[in-house]
C-alpha cells in the first residue's frame, strides 16, 4: 500500500501489536505478548473478519489437531492447557501401515510406544476447544481487545508504525503488525510477498466419530497411493478422522447422506472398533502446501498459515505455527525489555533467521514422506516396507524419531521448553 496518514475521521487507536487473524495461532500469539506470564506484557489488538468467540461458541472447526509436547508447553505456560487438558487424549501408541487391504488385517510396519517415563510424543484434542480455551483466557486479559466482524481495507506503512485502516472508518497503528490471517492472508499479500507451493490433487475429509470398543489411545496411519487414512484418538470411545483421498472420491463420499456416509465408513475402519457412528459434520479440506518467499517485511511479521502450509501427514501444521508464535514472542518480548524497537528491522531479522530453517526443513521432510508413501510404484512399496519394519528393530533411532515428533529438538523459543 502507499504510504501516507491515516483517512479516517477519527484519529487512529494506539498499541504495542496489532494481530490480524483470530485463528489458534493468532489468539495464541495475543497470550504470548499480553497475557500474565509476558514481561512486560504488550497491549495487543486482534482483528478478524469473523468475530473469534462466535466461532469458539459455534464449534465451527471440527477438525482435530495433535499437539506435541513442545505446543503443550505453550498451552501451559499460557495458561491454557487446564481448560483444555479435558478435551485431550494421549497418543501413547503409534502404528503405521502400507499396503492395500482392510485396515483390520494389515500389519504395523512400524509402532511408536510413549518413553520410558510414560510421555507420549503428542495429545490429540478437537479444533473447537483449543479456540474456546484461548477465548476463555483471553477475556481475563484486560490489555487484549478484540475487534472481531470487520474487515480491513487497506494498510499503511510508514517507517515508524503500521497501521490498519477498518471497512467501519476507524483505524489503528502499532510499532508491529502480525498476519496470522491464515492461507489466502491479506496481510502477506499487501506486502507482495509470492509464495511458492503445489497442489497435492489430494482432498481431506475431517470429522469426529463415536466407536463401540476402546481405542487404549492408540493412534493408526494407514497409507494408500490416494492419501492417509489416520484415525486418532479422542477422550472416551471417540477418534478423529483424516481421509486422505482423490478429490474425485471425496466428491462422492462428500454428497452421500449421513447414513450411507457412515456405511462407507464402517467397510473403510473394519470391526476392530466396533460399530462406528459419525459425529457432527464432515469437513473436506483441499490439500496444498505453500511456504511464503518471506515471513517478513516493513513493520510486520507472518505466523502460521500466513507463512506456511505442510501437507497433514505427520500433523505438525498447527505445532509449527505455535514455534512461531513462540519465537516471536521471545524476540518482541526481549526488545520491549531493552526498550528496543519492537517492530523493526533488527528483530524481525531475529524471528526470520531463527525460523527460516525449520520451517524450510520441515516442508522438506513432509515433502519426502509424501513422495515416499503416497504413492503406488511397487518397487518403492516394497522399498518402504523394508525400511519401515528395519527401524522398527532399531531403539535408538525410533527414540530420536519421537523426540522429533514431540517436538523437543533444535533451538527452542522459551514458552516451548516450559519457561
Amino acid at each position: 500500500m502507499t504510504d501516507g496518514p491515516s483517512s479516517a475521521s477519527s484519529p487512529p487507536s494506539s498499541h504495542d501489536v496489532i494481530i490480524v487473524g483470530g485463528g489458534p495461532n493468532g489468539l495464541a500469539m495475543a497470550l504470548a505478548l499480553a497475557g500474565p506470564q509476558a514481561r512486560p506484557p504488550a497491549r495487543v489488538l486482534l482483528v478478524d473478519a469473523r468475530d473469534p468467540r462466535n466461532l469458539a461458541a459455534a464449534a465451527m472447526d471440527t477438525r482435530g489437531s495433535a499437539l506435541t509436547r513442545a505446543t503443550q508447553n505453550v498451552f501451559k505456560g499460557l495458561g491454557v492447557w487446564p481448560a483444555l487438558a479435558p478435551h485431550c487424549a494421549e497418543m501413547s501408541h503409534i502404528v503405521v501401515t502400507d499396503g492395500k487391504g482392510s485396515l483390520d488385517t494389515r500389519p504395523a510396519l512400524l509402532s511408536f510406544l510413549a518413553d520410558g517415563e510414560g510421555k507420549a510424543a503428542a495429545t490429540m484434542t478437537e479444533n473447537r476447544w483449543i479456540a474456546e480455551a484461548f477465548i476463555g483466557k483471553i477475556d481475563t486479559v484486560p490489555g487484549i481487545e478484540i475487534r472481531g466482524g470487520v474487515t480491513i481495507t487497506a494498510i499503511t506503512r510508514t517507517p515508524g508504525f503500521a497501521e490498519v485502516h477498518l471497512a467501519d472508518g476507524s483505524s489503528a497503528r502499532a510499532l508491529l503488525l502480525i498476519g496470522a490471517d491464515g492461507r489466502n492472508s491479506f496481510v502477506r499479500n499487501d506486502l507482495g510477498i509470492a509464495i511458492d507451493g503445489h497442489d497435492d490433487n489430494q482432498v481431506a475429509l475431517t470429522f469426529a466419530m463415536a466407536h463401540e470398543l476402546p481405542h487404549g489411545n492408540r493412534a493408526e496411519e494407514h497409507f494408500s497411493a490416494t492419501g492417509v487414512f489416520a484415525l486418532l484418538p479422542l477422550p472416551g470411545n471417540r477418534a478423529s478422522i483424516v481421509w486422505g483421498t482423490s478429490p474425485e472420491d471425496a466428491a462422492r463420499l462428500m454428497a452421500l447422506d449421513d447414513a450411507a456416509f457412515t456405511e462407507a465408513l464402517n467397510e473403510k475402519v473394519g470391526s476392530h472398533l466396533g460399530r462406528i457412528t459419525l459425529e457432527g459434520r464432515r469437513q473436506a479440506y483441499p490439500l496444498k502446501r505453500h511456504v511464503a518467499r518471506a515471513i517478513t517485511g516493513p513493520r510486520t511479521a507472518l505466523v502460521g498459515d500466513a507463512a506456511h502450509i505442510i501437507h497433514p501427514l505427520a500433523g505438525l501444521g498447527l505445532n509449527l505455527g505455535f514455534k512461531d508464535v513462540a519465537a516471536l514472542a521471545d524476540c518482541v518480548s526481549e526488545a520491549m525489555l531493552r526498550g528496543e524497537d519492537h517492530g523493526g528491522p533488527a528483530v524481525l531479522e531475529r524471528y526470520s533467521q531463527w525460523r527460516r530453517f525449520d520451517i524450510a526443513s520441515t516442508i522438506l521432510a513432509m515433502e519426502g514422506m509424501n513422495a515416499l508413501f503416497v504413492n503406488d510404484w511397487p518397487l518403492l512399496g516394497l522399498l518402504r516396507q523394508t525400511g519401515l519394519r528395519l527401524v522398527d528393530k532399531m531403539p535408538g533411532v525410533k527414540r530420536a524419531l519421537m523426540e522429533e515428533a514431540a517436538g523437543m529438538v533444535g533451538t527452542l523459543p522459551k514458552l516451548m521448553r516450559g519457561m
